[in-house]
């Protein structure tokens, strides 16, 4: 009887793939309904993640320790030098990529995050081993690096190495085993976040993705046939043809099979093959092809360093870019870190330059797609480190400068003209016209408190010597509120007309409280207290800064809310005024409405700076009036407000020099000194309506814009085509 035969069963690589694109097809069916699949491709993403610290650990000192000190020597000095000058070429293209992304003018809200303190990094913990278990603990993944590197150096010339060695050995081939399984039900990871992705993410941030993947796939392209072939050709006697013919085999099966592993024995022979045909394959250079690949294979390649360039791409993604004087630590941090997995690198590095670590799962769904590129990066490093070496090593360098000379310009010429294009391509493929102002010009005051307390139609700014105590106000019908006009975001008119704004939610809020309407008064900051004080409005309420001198002339609320100072200057000039001691060495002018206390301070210590005070906000952002103001001093609460209106200006937080604490001052409402009834009734509503939670929903919506974009169900094929579900 015939054997039966098998059947086709599709590798690892094959099934990802397809649980990838089974997961696309399930978000783009269902969308938000298979949400919840996120929870279970983060378990799975954690299941992978748990034997990459100890697996460093042993694999380092087993792969290092069971070295000789002659090939210790010699791989840790010359074949070393190789490695770290293709990992220094490497970063430089890799720190070089993002010119690629587009130009893209937005602006946001503001976000309590910009005035949090930030985490102090404690580089001397990350980078050196005090404790290594609790490096470990910690995931500081440099230390356990250099502590792994130690042990195993050290183990070289201990006699009876072979005991921690092969114990060493034994846990890796064990923690081997452990990942292996795991690794059996990563489809269904895959599938979960594919699914995810898929149903719950706008069009906006797939056309932002692609981004990424474009200006990666350029990336990982220029490096695996142009940068390391061309490295090669010009410190070898190989040509171009001969490294690229030696490597294709390779190279196909690391990019159909996403394994870099398996491709080590065809770059073996491939090599030894290549040493041969130039006659380079002394007993010499053969040995130490043996043991420079399988040691080159355990530290990180170029197609791992690739992955940076997300990095880049996540702060770009999110509208806060990676400062550029970071560069070098994400660069050094993303090598050291990629010792161990990708899965563990990225959300390392997000949270090092401060960006949120839920743009991982972005990285794990891109990864299954970006990291056949990367291994065709990864195989050509490993060719070249391995070539290298045994040329260089044993034959040296026929007029190294020349060769040097001659690669340095074509990794420049070719660099720039490769990015230079995918720029340009980009450009025109990204719309980069983000119609922000719509954003907060679409916000409205709620229905439910409009539908309370009616706004009145008078707006006459009529004196009345009466205290307009609770009582008067409710025997009226009507509470009279003073507001600036154009004072974003508290109180301005929106894309319909309407006076909307945070304290005017408040204004229709303590109306609806009292039982009455409410009429807004217009009143200039200036004229404040004499307006209250003769009874043109009841209570002014506009994001009023509470002023010691202000003090002497109106009764102030109980603070309203705390906001942040800062300088409202144009985009490119955020980096100069966020170092504030630009205050105390150049001559600037700055524009003001309010804060005239905080002024008159300044100047008695800050004389080479001019004031301008002006009646209203616009005027700095006016185009048709020119001005020469350098900056707008206000908030930053209102100044990210502003910029969604110009996208062109950005916001500098004013820091104290030396300490680094914001300068912060406190908002209330303002009354006249002798109307202690409402004083009190208002104080006592403020405590209200602050325990309700009612100010924090306000606070979100109009300051930190939660809500702003009205939410919009994904698209999907069930709701939307066949029409199964409603919204």
């Amino acid at each position: 009887m015939a054997e039966k035969s098998k059947g086709w069963r599709p590798s690892l690589a094959s099934t990802m793939i397809i649980a990838m694109v089974l997961g696309i097809i399930t978000g783009i069916f269902f969308g938000e309904l298979v949400a919840w699949t996120g929870v279970v491709g983060s378990a799975v993403i954690m299941l992978m993640q748990m034997t990459i610290y100890p697996y460093i650990l042993v694999s380092l000192i087993s792969g290092i320790g069971k070295l000789n000190a002659n090939d210790a020597k010699s791989i840790f000095t010359k074949a070393g030098s190789i490695m770290a000058a293709i990992w220094a070429i490497g970063l430089i293209a890799i720190l070089l990529a993002p010119v690629t992304f587009p130009t893209l003018e937005s602006a946001s809200f503001f976000s309590t995050s910009e005035v949090q303190p930030k985490a102090e990094i404690d580089y001397l913990k990350l980078y050196i081993p005090a404790n290594p278990f609790e490096s470990m603990a910690s995931g500081a993944v440099p230390a356990l690096v250099l502590f792994s590197i130690a042990l195993g150096v050290a183990l070289i010339t201990v006699k009876n190495k072979d005991r921690v060695i092969d114990l060493a050995s034994t846990a890796a081939e064990g923690l081997s085993k452990i990942t292996q399984s795991v690794v059996k039900i990563l489809p269904i990871g895959v599938f979960a976040m594919s699914a995810n992705a898929a149903g719950t993410m706008s069009v906006e941030e797939l056309e932002s993705l692609q981004v990424f993947m474009i200006s990666y796939f350029v990336l990982c392209m220029l490096l695996a046939f142009v940068v390391l072939p061309i490295l090669l050709t010009s410190f070898t006697p190989f040509s171009y043809r001969d490294v690229m013919r030696v490597s294709w085999g390779a190279l196909v099966t690391a990019f159909s099979t996403g394994n870099i592993f398996i491709c080590l024995p065809v770059i073996l022979e491939e090599s030894k093959q290549l040493l041969k045909k130039h006659g380079k394959d002394s007993e010499d250079a053969l040995r130490l092809v043996d043991v420079v690949l399988p040691i080159a294979f355990t530290f990180p390649n170029l197609g791992k360093l690739t992955i940076i360039l997300f990095i880049f791409f996540a702060g770009w993604f999110i509208g806060k870019p990676v400062d550029i004087s970071s560069y070098p630590m994400v660069g050094i941090s993303g090598l050291l870190s990629l010792f161990g997995s990708v899965y563990v690198a990225v959300p390392f590095l997000l949270e090092s330059v401060f960006l949120p670590a839920d743009l991982n799962q972005l990285f794990v769904v891109s990864s299954f797609i970006t990291g056949r590129f990367n291994s065709l990066v990864a195989v050509m490093n490993l060719m070249a480190v391995t070539l290298l070496a045994a040329v260089v090593v044993v034959y040296g360098v026929n007029r190294p400068k020349i060769a040097a000379i001659k690669f340095f310009a074509l990794f420049g010429i070719s660099t720039v003209l490769v990015f230079a294009g995918t720029r340009i391509m980009l450009e025109h493929l990204i719309d980069e016209d983000k119609n922000t102002s719509s954003l907060i010009a679409g916000m409205r005051v709620e229905r439910t408190l409009t539908d309370q307390a009616q706004e009145t139609s008078s707006w006459n700014r009529v004196a009345n010597a009466e205290i307009s105590t609770v009582e008067n106000i409710i025997k009226r019908g009507v509470i009279k509120v003073g507001y600036q006009r154009g004072n974003v975001p508290f109180s301005y008119f929106n894309s319909e007309n309407k006076l909307v704004g945070l304290d005017v939610a408040l204004a229709y809020r303590l109306a609806a409280d009292l039982g009455v309407d409410v009429e807004f008064v217009p009143y200039m900051n200036e004229h404040m207290a004499d307006d209250l004080e003769r009874g043109y409005f009841d209570i002014a309420m506009s994001g009023v800064e509470v002023d010691a001198e202000l003090m002497k002339h109106v009764a102030f609320t109980r603070q309203v809310m705390q906001l942040n100072l800062a300088l409202v200057v144009p985009d490119h000039m955020v980096k100069r005024f966020s170092d504030t001691s630009i205050l105390r060495r150049d001559e600037i002018n700055i524009a003001f409405v309010q804060h005239e206390a905080m002024i008159r301070r300044a100047q008695k210590v800050l004389t080479n700076l001019e004031f301008d005070q002006l009646v209203h906000y616009e005027s700095f952002f006016n185009p048709d009036k020119p001005h020469n103001y350098d900056a707008l001093l206000t908030s930053a609460e209102a100044g990210y407000a502003w910029s969604l209106f110009y996208p062109d200006y950005g916001v500098a937080l004013m820091k104290e020099p030396g300490t680094g604490r914001l300068y912060s001052f406190p908002v209330a409402f303002a009354l006249a000194r002798r109307n202690q009834d409402l004083l009190n009734y208002v104080n006592n509503w403020l405590d209200m309506v602050r325990a309700y939670g009612f100010i924090d929903k306000q606070y979100d919506y109009w300051i930190q814009g939660h809500g702003a974009t009205p939410e919009q169900s994904r698209w999907s094929i069930i709701k939307d085509v066949l029409g199964w579900i409603k919204d």
